[in-house]
């Protein structure tokens, strides 16, 4: 379903770790919005709702709902460690023409 980095899945692990409810925890992907039609997203560290569905990938839950299978498919979560940031890559094109206008 998605692809998290073993970069991504090290650091994800400390941060969840650092909680005191640790194993109840994963990460959940929240759609943004870019103003351009294509798919974006924040993670949060969270439980699990009720009926939520739950991966493991390379030791880290992903919580879900079965409707969002096809939007999360060839999702690619990342970590720069120069930076301290997670990228998240979707490879879905943008869903409509998003012209910048020039400054």
């Amino acid at each position: 379903m998605i692809t998290i980095t073993p970069q991504a899945a090290a650091r994800l692990s400390l941060l969840i770790s650092q909680e005191p409810d640790a194993d109840q925890l994963g990460i959940r992907l929240l759609p943004t919005t870019t103003g351009c039609g294509s798919d974006t997203f924040g993670i949060t560290i969270t439980e699990a709702a009720p009926g939520e569905q739950v991966a493991v990938i390379h030791g880290i839950r992903l919580f879900y709902n079965s409707s969002d299978v096809d939007v999360l498919r060839g999702i690619r979560i990342d970590f720069d460690s120069s930076t301290g940031r997670f990228s998240i890559f979707s490879p879905r094109p943008m869903q409509n023409d998003c012209h910048i206008p020039p400054h």
